[in-house]
């Protein structure tokens, strides 16, 4: 990295540890009064995907997107993508903006003052990921208090990749799926992984490609069907990211992290 790119990521980065952290905190208390007066889902919604756009703006990212069209807004998904940095929630709000999507999100996340009581209210679910009996009872008491047109997003990976790696997926998304009988939406991004790398508080400008492809259709499968699933899903997600780091790479961008 150049000294000049160094500084330039130094100011951006003080300008989102500064701007960013207050915004958030704003929108969770406009989520905790929206979800106390029993407001519509909608406005909830809207507090999500402004606050993404905000990110987006201040942080100098740039997404390129595709597969938009195999979104149908009047419907509700599973959505499992890979997870290479905690910027991923951030560009999966701002492109999938025509959805409704709440988060199963471990209990780390929850334990966070402010943050994790305004997940809680407006819909996400808790898992704990070493319980996991407790928290196939929490996914599916989740799923089913969740507003039908809401899509729950997991990070089936369980965390981010510490070296940016697609790891080995978990069960608890195709079983909700199964039992909302919700199709499943593959999704994959590239590029996060170097803006705002795992262990590190440094945000970079840079340019992001996220691919979202055809739903996975779970009509009739039981639980037997599980593990097929699982793996037509780890399946589809791999390509999808295989195909978005090209993409970046071919724009004149490293992905970082491993292929």
């Amino acid at each position: 990295m150049g000294v000049q790119q160094s500084i330039d990521t130094g100011l951006r980065t003080l300008v989102c540890l500064t701007v960013l952290p207050a915004a958030l905190i704003a929108c969770c208390l406009w989520i905790l009064i929206l979800a106390a007066v029993g407001a519509p889902r909608k406005r909830v919604d809207a507090v999500y995907h402004g606050f993404a756009r905000l990110c987006v703006r201040v942080a100098g990212t740039r997404i390129v997107s595709e597969g938009r069209e195999n979104i149908d807004p009047s419907r509700a998904y599973v959505i499992v993508p890979n997870h290479e940095s905690s910027w991923d929630p951030v560009m999966q709000m701002a492109v999938m903006d025509q959805l409704a999507v709440r988060f199963v999100v471990k209990k780390e996340m929850i334990r966070i003052p402010i943050f994790g009581n305004a997940l809680m209210a407006s819909g996400s679910v808790r898992v704990e990921r070493k319980d996991t009996k407790g928290d196939t009872k929490r996914i599916q008491e989740g799923m089913l208090q969740r507003d039908p047109g809401v899509s729950m997003l997991f990070y089936a990976e369980g965390t981010r990749s510490r070296d940016g790696s697609f790891r080995p997926i978990k069960k608890g998304a195709f079983m909700a799926a199964i039992s909302e009988q919700l199709p499943i939406l593959p999704v994959a991004t590239a590029g996060t992984y170097r803006l705002w790398t795992p262990e590190t508080v440094r945000i970079r400008k840079g340019t992001v490609v996220m691919l979202i492809g055809e739903p996975i259709s779970v009509e009739g499968l039981t639980v037997d069907a599980r593990d097929q699933l699982l793996e037509q899903t780890a399946e589809a997600v791999r390509e999808l990211r295989t195909r978005a780091r090209r993409r970046l790479r071919a724009l004149g961008h490293d992905p970082g992290g491993i292929d």
